[in-house]
Formats: structure tokens, C-alpha cells, sequence
């Protein structure tokens, strides 16, 4: 990722101890803070969802049955060196060429509601990138305008960072106009509308952002939702969820929705915990917070899509792998092949977290597959995936592939 730090971000840093400060290790991450040995897992891909490969057409993600992504910009107002769409949103760098939106933005767009329009099975919309906050306001609007004409659509998400990240957006008239009337159209359309945000440590909620979560509740936004990340030394513990959710709901009235599993990117093991921690920190905050703003804590599983983190079907804690299954099809399963339902996808823990025999099993496996030291994990992250389930011996064998398409 480019760096763009935003003053509000920066102003939440504890510039005491800047190196330990939780907002920095993921705002302005440094090489420094990498696993020194398995900074990257073998499994790691830039595209770590495989959003490329389930684009129906440029710009449309349709990855569940009735629910569909729409990358409306490529940027953001501040970059997270953890971010799912590293391959994507913002600037080349030196390492990385990122993937570009092609065609003309009215090409993308007629693209995009022509599939709409002829795809009665999707009804609901997010509407992201990127960020819609560094979309212009008139944009933003014809699009939604658009999009409420399609009778099928019946809920959409304004998906944007800035309500934490640049609070100040929500503070020009235009833009609150604008969402005003957005919202007004919604309710005037019967379609349930919200905006989503995404804060990650108690210390990036600051008056600022309850301020301009409190504008655009004004303006008739009807839910304002928080989509974190649970990453490890950031917000590992149950008791760093419980500070950031009763932040968010207290002072904010931003309701705890979800956190991921930090996705499986080149170079972002020091952010990851493995699947064991994570459905302890979901058994750990149960019972604290009201139950619709108690948050799940779901995996995004490559190739399948969000799972709660208590739905893996098989794990394997030595060797770090989970067995997770699809009750649906999408756009990259072979129809002409057996159901999706019977064929199980793996999800990895970070291969530091394992025990000595799970990381020596890793070591041969290296070895095996004839990569030359570590060093060259990264550069390999948008091969196709080393592993298949049948791969691991004596562990959960006969599995059925992780197919790629």
C-alpha cells in the first residue's frame, strides 16, 4: 500500500510511544514490525479474496446470491497497510503495480447496472471501492439515483472509512445536502439504506467522530454500523473489543457489526491471529453488550466469503488449516461439476502461532514445493494456491480440492 495519513488519524496517535501506538501499527506500518522469518504466509495473495476473479463485470463483485460489491472508486482518504483490496485502491509503489479500472467511468457504470437490472437474485448493494467519501457528492448521487431504480435492489450500503478516518467530510453542507437527499429518496423507495465505517481501536473514537456520526443521523441516515478488523497487538483481546464497542454505541450511537480476520496478504502476518483466538474472543465477549450490537467475529474464507468464526466444519490447530463449506453457488463454481456443498475451502493461521510441528511442517513444505528461503514468499502471491486439502497427510485427508477458477 501507498501511505496517506489523514490529521485525524495522526491525532490519535500517542506520540509518547509512537512505535507501540495501536493506530500506528497499521496506519504507518514499518518493515521493522514484520514476523523477521514468516512475514508472509505461502498462501498469501495480493487479491486475498479473489474479488478479481468473481467480478461479473469491471467494477461488480458478486460473491453471495443475492448480495453484490460495487467498487465505485479506487481510493481512500487514509490507506491501512492491512487492507483487503491492497490490490486495487490507491497508488502503484515500487514493489507493487496495482490493478487498474479499465474502462471509462459511464462505460463502468452502464456495465454495472446493466447486470444489475438483469440479475433479479441480487438485492442488496455495498457500495465502496475505495471509499465513497473520495467520490464527488453529485456522483454519488446519480449513482444511488440510478440504483434505486432497479425494483429488485431493496437495501444499500454506503461503505466509507472517512467518518473515522476524515470526520471533517461530514461536516460540509454540501455533502450533508447530498446525503440528505439520498436518504430521502431511500425512504421514499421503501429501501433500507446504511452507512458503514470501519475503526479498529477505541482511540480512533474522538468527539470529532461522534460529531459527524451525529450530522448524518440529522440528515436522516437511519444506521451508521462499525466493520473492524481483529488484528493481533492492536486489538487482540476481548477486553479491546468491549472498549471500542461500548465507544462506538455510548458516545457515537455507531453500532459494533463485525470483525475480520485480518485477510491473508503478502507481508501482513504480524497482523493475523489464528482461528483458535479468535473464537475465544468471540466467547469472551458474549453477554457484555446489547445483542444487536454485540459483534461477530467472521473469517473471510478465499473463495467462499464471510463465516463466523465458530462455523469452521474441521481445524486443524497443528497445522494451522480450518475446513469451511459453501451452501451456495457462485460465479467461479463449475456448475457442470459436483455442488459447491461438497467440496471443502481452507482458511490458514499465521504460521508463527502454530506449535514446532505445525512450523516444521511448513518448513518441508517450503522445501518440497522448491521455494528458495522465505524471502521469495511474497513475490509469489498471485500464483495459484500451494495447498489442497488431499495435501496434508494424516491431517483431515481427503478433503476435496481449494479450487481456484
Amino acid at each position: 500500500m501507498g501511505m496517506r495519513v489523514t490529521p485525524q488519524a495522526l491525532n490519535t496517535m500517542d506520540e509518547r510511544n509512537l512505535w507501540d501506538d495501536p493506530i500506528r501499527r497499521y496506519v504507518l506500518p514499518a518493515a521493522a514490525d514484520r514476523e523477521p522469518v514468516w512475514h508472509t504466509h505461502p498462501e498469501a495473495r495480493r487479491d486475498s479474496l479473489r474479488e478479481t476473479e468473481m467480478s461479473v463485470v469491471e467494477g461488480l463483485v458478486w460473491r453471495y446470491p443475492t448480495k453484490a460489491l460495487i467498487e465505485l472508486a479506487a481510493s481512500c482518504p487514509l490507506y491501512c497497510g492491512h487492507c483487503t483490496r491492497m490490490d486495487l485502491v490507491g497508488p502503484d509503489v515500487p514493489a507493487v503495480t496495482k490493478r487498474r479500472l479499465g474502462l471509462r467511468l459511464n462505460e463502468r457504470l452502464d456495465g454495472i447496472f446493466s447486470f444489475l437490472a438483469a440479475t433479479p437474485s441480487i438485492r442488496d448493494v455495498v457500495i465502496s471501492g475505495g471509499d465513497i467519501s473520495n467520490v464527488s457528492p453529485e456522483l454519488l448521487e446519480a449513482f444511488v439515483t440510478r440504483l434505486l431504480a432497479i425494483s429488485h435492489i431493496r437495501s444499500f450500503r454506503l461503505a466509507t472509512k472517512a467518518v473515522v478516518a476524515l470526520p471533517q467530510y461530514f461536516f460540509q453542507d454540501s455533502v450533508l445536502r447530498t446525503l440528505e437527499r439520498i436518504a430521502r429518496r431511500a425512504r421514499s423507495a421503501n429501501v433500507d439504506m446504511a452507512v458503514h465505517t470501519h475503526s479498529n481501536h477505541v482511540a480512533s473514537i474522538t468527539p470529532l467522530v461522534c460529531e459527524a456520526a451525529a450530522r448524518l443521523y440529522d440528515v436522516g441516515i437511519p444506521v451508521i454500523r462499525n466493520q473492524g478488523v481483529l488484528m493481533r497487538t492492536i486489538n487482540d483481546s476481548a477486553a479491546a473489543l468491549l472498549d471500542l464497542c461500548f465507544a462506538l454505541l455510548d458516545a457515537c450511537r455507531i453500532t459494533p457489526y463485525y470483525f475480520y480476520q485480518c485477510d491473508m496478504i503478502p507481508h501482513g502476518e504480524h497482523w493475523r491471529i489464528s482461528l483458535h483466538q479468535a473464537q475465544q474472543i468471540q466467547s469472551e465477549i458474549m453477554g457484555y453488550l446489547p445483542g444487536f450490537a454485540t459483534p461477530r467475529i467472521v473469517c473471510d474464507v478465499p473463495c467462499l466469503g464471510k463465516r463466523w468464526v465458530h462455523q469452521a466444519e474441521s481445524y486443524d490447530r497443528v497445522l494451522g488449516i480450518s475446513y469451511w463449506s459453501k451452501n451456495y453457488w457462485t460465479t467461479i463454481d463449475n456448475l457442470d461439476e459436483v455442488a459447491p456443498t461438497q467440496h471443502k475451502y481452507l482458511y490458514f493461521d499465521p504460521i508463527v502461532e502454530l506449535p514446532p510441528d505445525g512450523q516444521r511442517y511448513w518448513e518441508l513444505k517450503q522445501e518440497r514445493d522448491g521455494l528458495v528461503g522465505l524471502a521469495g514468499v511474497g513475490g509469489a502471491s498471485n500464483r495459484q494456491p500451494l495447498a489442497r486439502a488431499e495435501d496434508h497427510d494424516g491431517h483431515n485427508q481427503k478433503q476435496g480440492p481449494w479450487r481456484i477458477r
